[in-house]
């Protein structure tokens, strides 16, 4: 069923292994009436009866059959799906890329244009025609990130910038994004996300140094960390994220936000233990993710990573089944110190025993909260020396390095 007010995909999983199976059929309607969209979902009956299906989204889509409705009303179509998609400047990207109307396309027929490019093992293609599932890496050459990065200012000063003008950007740039560029890069055989700053920003290189930052710091914590390389490239610093939806044996992992798995419109009336509760829920070793949540929370508060919202939270699932992702997006934040997700009933200022209550609503032991809050505590003792090291411009965070001093001495105890 597909025409002006209705479109259906057939939806596609990549399994680790690299065999693609047809998971489902998708369909969104009334897609020209704002607010009151609709999305239903069917599992495929062969994808049901494989012995390597797993549900897409464990708590909202089980692997059963019958008709799941989406009851989100303004996207019209299911929260995994959406899941699929780049944030803001991926989104333009890539529906400038198809030549959708900027101001009429939907969900899903941004799905359509992804069809196969995109983060974790979801692939999308229009219900008629042959079924051909269209994988592509959308990832482009090292050598060419040069060219993509100016292309990338030309589209931000411009958005009507013509197609031809913007070749590289347009390959690779539909896939990831946030608010700042973010590209698909292959480099010495293997696949990473490139993120640089925009040109509008007034320090060039200060939210690479601090990503940098954070993501160091939260390894010498304990979390894992993917591996991460700092590159110059025409005197502006881009990091590289290697990327854990690629599977070792050249197939894709699956990643599905916290968002989507608790069902949450309104990320400021969320916890942190309402995410470990998704995973005692979901994930085949549920002691160690909830340990691994509870340090991740830590982290963010004595960083002031306060972009801490439930897109920057994943589980992934692999070929063993579901577990919580490694740590990404951990950015100290030289704006804003009121954090996006409660902890304790609060955004800011955290003290050790609000940490600790939040520890036992996680399921975790007194004597383990502590454990694990000492731990964290002492392993980001030399914070000052990583910043140095990553070249973060103290300039900047003056208010950031007292804010951090503050929150030492409050959980100090």
């Amino acid at each position: 069923m597909s025409g002006k007010d209705a479109l259906a995909l057939r939806v596609f999983a990549r399994l680790p292994g690299g065999e693609v199976l047809q998971a489902g059929r998708l369909l969104s309607r009334n897609l020209s009436s704002p607010g009151n969209k609709q999305g239903f979902f069917q599992y495929d009956s062969k994808y049901l009866n494989h012995p390597a299906a797993y549900p897409l989204d464990p708590i909202h889509l089980p692997l059963q059959s019958g008709t799941f409705s989406a009851n989100r009303g303004e996207s019209g179509i299911h929260a995994v799906f959406d899941d699929s998609l780049p944030d803001a400047w991926g989104r333009t990207i890539l529906a400038k890329r198809a030549g959708l109307d900027k101001t009429r396309f939907t969900a899903i027929h941004l799905l359509e244009a992804l069809g196969g490019d995109g983060l974790g093992r979801l692939l999308y293609q229009r219900e008629t025609g042959p079924i051909e599932p269209d994988y592509r890496d959308a990832s482009i050459n090292w050598e060419q990130i040069t060219a993509t990065m100016e292309e990338a200012g030309l589209f931000e000063e411009d958005m009507d910038t013509e197609n031809l003008a913007l070749r590289h950007l347009l390959a690779c740039g539909s896939s990831a994004g946030g608010a700042r560029p973010k590209v698909l890069v292959r480099k010495d055989g293997q696949l990473w996300l490139a993120k640089f700053s925009s040109i509008r920003d007034p320090s060039p290189n200060l939210l690479v140094a601090l990503e940098e930052t954070g993501m160091r710091l939260a390894q010498q914590a304990g979390l894992e960390i993917p591996e991460l390389q700092r590159q110059r490239v025409a005197e502006r610093d881009i990091l590289l994220i290697r990327r854990f939806d690629v599977a070792p044996e050249g197939g894709r992992n699956a990643l599905v936000s916290m968002r989507t798995l608790t069902g949450s419109e309104n990320p400021y009336l969320t916890s942190y233990a309402d995410m470990a509760g998704i995973i005692r829920a979901v994930s085949y070793d549920p002691a160690r993710d909830v340990a691994a949540l509870f340090r991740w929370m830590i982290c963010n508060v004595l960083l002031q990573n306060t972009d801490d919202h439930l897109q920057n939270f994943s589980m992934l699932h692999t070929s063993v089944g579901w577990r919580l992702s490694p740590g990404y997006d951990i950015t100290p934040n030289i704006h804003q110190n009121h954090h996006i997700l409660r902890i304790n009933g609060s955004d800011t200022p955290f003290t050790r025993d609000d940490l600790l209550t939040e520890g036992r609503r996680f399921g975790l032991s007194a004597q383990k909260s502590r454990q694990l809050l000492d731990e964290v505590f002492t392993a980001l003792a030399p914070w000052e020396m990583v910043f140095e090291q990553c070249a973060v411009p103290w300039e900047h965070c003056r208010n950031l390095q007292s804010n951090l001093l503050h929150k030492r001495t409050l959980l100090t105890g």
